[in-house]
C-alpha cells in the first residue's frame, strides 16, 4: 500500500489550519454519507425513494414497483458523485493520513468494478443491491455516458486507487475504460455525449452522437487520457489527447467572441442540442476548454495549445453579468446572456427558463482567471469539481453547512472545492499566462 510521502506530509502541516479543519469536516461528512457497501446516492426526502433522472431507470422503477422489486439503491455516477468523492477522499488521505478516507474510497472503488458495463464504461446513475450491480441493468441498458464526467471520472478514480493501493484490479478496470474512450473518440478528435449502440446510430441520427463540450465531455476525456498516460506509462494516450486538443483549438470561435460553444456539428460549427440548448457560446464549457488546453500544454510542453487561451480568457472576463457571476449562454454577435424554455424560446430571466438547469453560476471562471494572471490562489472557494456550477456571489446567503446538507452531491462538491483550495493547481505554463 502506498502511504503519504514526505512531500505530502509536509503539505499536511498547513499554514492555514482553519482551511484544513474545514477540509477535514467536509471529508468526514462525505464518509458519513457513503453507503455501507460503497458509493453515494442522490439525495431524497426522509422516507422517500430517490427519483431516477434517466429514462431507463424511470422505466425500471415503474415496472418493478408493483411487485415490490424496486429495492435497489441508485448510485450517482454523474459528477459530483461517486467518482468525484473517491478522488477527493484519496486527496484527503494523502494529505491527512486518515485511514477512514482510504477505506471509504476503496469500498466505492470496488463498487465501481461491480458496476462497470460490458462496454468498459458506466452510466450516469446505476442500480446496486449491496456491493453488486443488478443483473437486468447490465443486459438492458446499452448506452454508456461520457458526459458529466461519468466514465472519465470513474477511470480517474480507479487510476488514483491503483496509485494509492497498488491493487491490480483497479488498473485492469481503468484500462478497460480507457479502451472504451479510445474506441468512441470521433474522427474529429472529440467525443460525443454518450455512446449509443452503433446500430441505433445507423437507424437514426441524434445530437448525442456529435462532437460536444457539453458537461465537460471532450475536455474531461482528454484530461483522463493524460492521467492514464502517466499512470499506465502509455505514450499513445497522449497522442489521442492531442487529437482532442487539436479539435478544441480549431473549434474556438473568432473575435470578438473567441470562446467555445456547448455543442457542435460534424463540420465543427456550433449547433443546438436539447430543446432548451440553442446555438450559443457557453461560458462554462469555455472554462473547461481552457483548463484542458492548459493541462495538455503542460503535459506535452507544446505552447501551441496555449494560443487560444488568452483571447478566450479575455472574452470570459468581459462577459460577467455581475461580479463573479456568468450566464451559461451568450448570443452570437451581441454577446447578450440567453435563457431558453422548453419551446426553444428565449426568455428574459433564468427563473422563466427550463428547470432544473444551471443557467448562471461562477463556473470556476473567477478562479481560472486568477490563475491565468499569475495571482496567488484565493483561500476559497477553489476550482469546482466537474459538474459543480458554483453560485453567483451573494453576500447575504447563509454559509454552506455540510452537517445539515440533505444531498450527498452538495457535500461532495464542497469537499472537492476545498481540496482545490488546500492544494491549488500548479500555475499554467508561461505561454498560457494572461497579462
Amino acid at each position: 500500500m502506498r502511504t503519504a510521502g514526505a512531500e505530502e506530509a509536509a503539505i499536511a502541516a498547513p499554514e492555514d489550519p482553519p482551511l484544513f479543519a474545514r477540509f477535514r469536516v467536509a471529508l468526514d461528512e462525505v464518509v458519513k454519507r457513503a453507503r455501507p457497501d460503497g458509493g453515494w446516492v442522490f439525495g431524497a426526502l426522509p422516507g422517500e425513494r430517490v427519483h431516477p433522472h434517466t429514462d431507463p431507470l424511470q422505466f425500471a422503477e415503474r415496472v418493478a414497483k408493483p411487485f415490490g422489486l424496486n429495492d435497489w439503491d441508485l448510485i450517482v455516477m454523474r459528477s459530483p458523485g461517486t467518482p468525484a468523492a473517491i478522488l477527493t477522499l484519496l486527496r484527503g488521505y494523502r494529505l491527512l493520513g486518515d485511514e477512514r478516507y482510504r477505506e471509504a474510497a476503496v469500498r466505492a472503488g470496488d463498487l465501481l468494478l461491480a458496476l462497470q458495463m460490458r462496454t468498459g464504461g458506466w452510466f450516469s446513475e446505476m442500480p446496486a443491491r449491496g456491493p453488486f450491480g443488478t443483473w437486468w441493468f447490465r443486459w438492458g441498458v446499452l448506452r454508456t455516458a461520457i458526459d458529466d464526467d461519468v466514465t472519465p471520472g470513474a477511470i480517474r478514480a480507479l487510476l488514483a486507487l491503483h496509485e494509492v493501493t497498488g491493487a491490480r484490479r483497479y488498473r485492469v478496470a481503468a484500462e478497460q475504460g480507457v479502451a472504451f474512450l479510445l474506441d468512441r473518440q470521433l474522427e474529429s478528435g472529440a467525443w460525443p455525449l454518450v455512446a449509443r449502440p452503433r446500430v441505433k446510430q445507423l437507424i437514426w441520427e441524434d445530437f448525442e452522437d456529435r462532437p460536444t463540450l457539453n458537461d465537460g465531455t471532450t475536455t474531461q476525456a482528454l484530461v483522463t487520457l493524460l492521467m492514464a498516460a502517466r499512470v499506465l506509462d502509455r505514450p499513445d494516450l497522449v497522442t489521442a489527447a492531442r487529437r482532442a486538443g487539436d479539435w478544441i483549438v480549431q473549434a474556438r470561435s473568432a473575435e470578438p467572441q473567441p470562446g467555445w460553444a456547448q455543442q457542435y456539428d460534424e463540420q465543427g460549427r456550433p449547433a443546438p442540442a436539447r430543446r432548451y440548448e440553442r446555438v450559443a457560446l457557453a461560458s462554462w464549457e469555455t472554462r473547461y476548454a481552457i483548463d484542458a488546453l492548459i493541462e495538455l500544454a503542460a503535459a506535452t510542453e507544446d505552447a501551441a495549445y496555449c494560443a487560444p487561451v488568452a483571447a478566450a480568457a479575455r472574452w470570459l472576463a468581459r462577459s460577467e453579468i455581475a461580479p463573479g457571476c456568468w450566464a451559461r449562454f451568450y448570443e452570437l454577435h451581441t454577446n447578450l446572456p440567453l435563457y431558453f424554455n422548453e419551446q426553444r424560446q428565449a426568455v428574459g430571466t433564468p427563473t422563466e427558463a427550463h428547470q432544473p438547469y444551471d443557467w448562471t453560476g461562477d463556473f470556476g471562471i473567477a478562479d481560472l482567471l486568477q490563475r491565468l494572471r499569475g495571482a496567488p490562489p484565493g483561500a476559497e472557494p477553489g476550482t469546482p469539481v466537474p459538474g459543480d456550477p458554483g453560485q453567483c456571489p451573494n453576500p447575504t446567503a447563509r454559509a454552506f453547512d455540510p452537517t445539515t446538507a440533505a444531498d450527498p452531491r452538495h457535500v461532495i462538491a464542497w469537499a472537492g472545492r476545498l481540496a482545490e483550495s488546500v492544494v491549488p493547481r500548479p500555475p499554467p505554463p508561461d505561454a498560457c499566462r494572461v497579462q
